[in-house]
């Protein structure tokens, strides 16, 4: 049912963006065309408040002419400013591309044009006389240009202020539009929030409401499975008696301080397949041809350098293409700042345990079958529940909410107090697309299957800065690597989830620390923040943490689930510390 809502929600969706799009792309069709249509105007008012000027500058030639003074000279000044009067005038009526004058008169302004054409006639054809060789009537010629220049220069002002006026009815005009438009605009956006993001809102409480109740179920079958729990510890507990013992640690390498092996033992000659030219030169080398990443490699030549011992298990590709692991330890040599790298062959051993794993699974799942198998669907259907709000969150609502956002910012109005509205619409877009997106990576930790939880929590802690105020910062000491059982990556994944969500939302934490040590036998999780922090003590007294939901009981049953050991650390005004134990030795 949940999916032909979202469905039907898109489409009505998709049917509102169109409209509002359609409207944008109206308003901008508009808005250029008047542009286009000022800039014509302004230059049709530049050329016909020129023509008053000209038809000036030509009546003070045809007075030059008549003094007899630099005749020839005032002849073809007349010329010129006749020539680009005639054209100028014919350019207004008819248009002239070479002017850019289009020509597009309204009936108004023809008339005035009309009114006009007999002065522009009578003035034109006598100084056309005055440019002749002889002229047998000087005087009058004059007479008649300076009679009629009054008149044509009160027509052309009509003009001129007619002209002015249209542009700025066009003006008036695109404003009421504009305004038309962003109002429809408004109403589309306020009905889509009406009849789209509400019932999207509620579809979505819902389902966290029937993702809360499945919860809440998983927590009650948790209690149920405690003694259940007790027999698969035992189990675990007789896969370490494999027949297969690992060999005693030995050196198998000697490193310089600059990296660079000195030494191979020939039991690691023997085990990698090496011959006597192909060993690598340096650990970084080994570390690098073995599919190790350089921030690692780096990682690690860091802690030697401090002069501190690091361990763990490495996966290593001998020569001719086997894997085989290596439980490593490099220790630091004093003084001659030499490496050692102890080692042994814990090959054999993994593949045993494996093995035993494997031979002892069918009498661990006779005892646990029916409750265990009620409790893998109720977490993966919460698992799934997760992955599917989430897809709808980030691919439905999420891009629906980041086109709204692109639509509110191409919305564009004159008004300060419709600007200022605006600005509150994007501000308040832009912290629900932020809070979507916290909710949907919140939902499901989509990298901790595909490169384990040191990749995912990484990437948590850099979501959950680019969404809130607070800096979250993982620091992975000893450079941690192994992986670990599906069941228990995810609950770690999601302690770690709920200890830094604590921090940020009741704490009201600045700063917060995810921080991973490791030696052979554990690893150590620790998140601290500088928040308000509380009386644990007291609150521990009342009972307070034992309550199904709380936050604390929950990462308490988690850690409890994956045979980790919890422990918390407040006091008021200090912050928090929460501390998380796993053993490795499984």
């Amino acid at each position: 049912m949940a999916e032909p809502r979202f469905k039907r929600l898109e489409y009505l969706y998709l049917t509102a963006l169109g409209c509002i799009a359609l409207s944008i792309i109206v308003s901008q069709i508009l808005i250029q065309t008047s542009i286009s249509d000022q800039q014509d105007d302004a230059r049709v008012i530049n050329v016909a408040g020129r023509q008053r000027m000209l038809s000036q500058k030509i009546s003070k030639e045809a007075l030059k002419i008549g003094q007899d003074a630099h005749v020839e000279q005032a002849r073809l000044q007349l010329s010129n400013s006749l020539d680009l009067w005639k054209k100028s005038h014919e350019g207004l009526l008819y248009g002239d591309t070479t002017l850019g004058l289009s020509g597009a008169n309204s009936p108004t302004i023809m008339k005035m044009f009309s009114a006009i054409e007999p002065r522009y006639q009578a003035i034109y054809q006598n100084a056309m006389a005055l440019l002749q060789d002889t002229i047998p009537s000087l005087e009058k010629n004059i007479l008649v240009i300076l009679e009629n220049e009054p008149y044509f220069l009160d027509g052309m002002d009509k003009i001129v202020f007619q002209y002015d006026k249209e542009a700025r009815d066009k003006v008036y005009q695109l404003k009421r539009t504009e305004i038309y438009l962003f109002v429809i605009s408004l109403l589309i956006i306020i009905l889509e929030l009406i009849f789209v993001f509400r019932p999207l809102a509620r579809n979505v409480r819902t389902t966290v409401l029937e993702l809360q109740d499945s919860e809440e179920a998983s927590k009650k079958m948790a209690s149920e499975m405690s003694k259940l729990y007790e027999e698969l510890g035992k189990s675990y507990q007789d896969l370490e008696a494999v027949n297969v013992t690992p060999e005693s640690p030995s050196v198998y390498a000697t490193i310089n301080h600059k990296g660079n092996f000195t030494y191979f033992s020939e039991k690691f000659m023997r085990l990698m397949e090496y011959e006597e030219s192909s060993p690598p030169k340096s650990l970084q080398k080994l570390l690098s041809i073995n599919g190790y990443k350089d921030d690692f490699i780096n990682g690690l030549m860091n802690i030697l350098k401090t002069k501190k011992s690091w361990s763990g298990e490495i996966r290593l590709i001998t020569e001719p293409g086997d894997f085989c692991w290596i439980e490593t330890f490099l220790i630091p040599v004093m003084p001659s700042n030499d490496i050692k790298l102890v080692a042994r062959d814990i090959t054999e051993f993994k593949e045993a345990k494996i093995r035993s794993r494997e031979l002892n699974i069918e009498r661990i799942e006779k005892s646990v079958k029916e409750h265990n198998y009620r409790s893998s669907l109720i977490l993966e259907g919460q698992e799934e529940e997760r992955k599917r709000l989430s897809r709808e969150l980030h691919d439905g609502v999420g891009q629906m909410l980041s086109a709204m956002k692109l639509l509110l910012e191409s919305i564009i109005v004159s008004s300060k107090h419709m600007q200022m509205r605006l600005e509150d619409a994007k501000s308040l877009m832009k912290g629900i697309i932020q809070e979507v997106r916290r909710v949907s990576f919140n939902l499901t930790p989509s990298s901790l299957d595909d490169f384990g939880l040191v990749a995912a929590i990484t990437k948590f802690c850099d979501e959950i800065n680019g969404v809130t105020k607070g800096n979250v910062e993982f620091i992975n000491e000893t450079r941690f690597i192994n992986r670990l059982d599906s069941p228990v990556e995810t609950n770690l994944y999601r302690i770690i989830q709920e200890g830094v969500n604590n921090a940020i939302k009741y704490a009201k934490a600045s700063n917060i620390i995810v921080r991973f040590s490791h030696n052979i036998n554990t690893l150590n999780i620790v998140i601290e923040d500088d928040g308000k922090g509380f009386d644990y003590e007291r609150v521990e007294r009342t009972g307070h943490f034992e309550k199904a939901g709380h936050g604390i009981f929950n990462m308490k049953e988690r850690t409890s689930y994956i045979g980790g050991v919890f422990k918390i650390e407040s006091t008021p005004g200090t912050g928090t510390k929460i501390f998380i134990t796993l053993s490795l030795d499984k």
